[in-house]
């Protein structure tokens, strides 16, 4: 559960990186926006184990 949690933090702070860096050089950051969406995939799968197995 915790685990969840901090991937899903983990995918909101790198989409506000990279939605910052894209309002102030214009150039999407790709890179950020890729570990977000790992991020957020692992810790949806994480919530989805968690329940799973309480």
């Amino acid at each position: 559960m915790i685990v969840g949690c901090a991937c899903l933090l983990l995918a909101a702070v790198c989409f506000a990186i990279a939605a910052q860096v894209f309002v102030q050089t214009g150039v999407f950051a790709e890179s950020y926006a890729v570990v977000g969406l790992i991020s957020a995939a692992l810790g949806l799968l994480a919530l989805t184990l968690a329940r799973v197995w309480k």
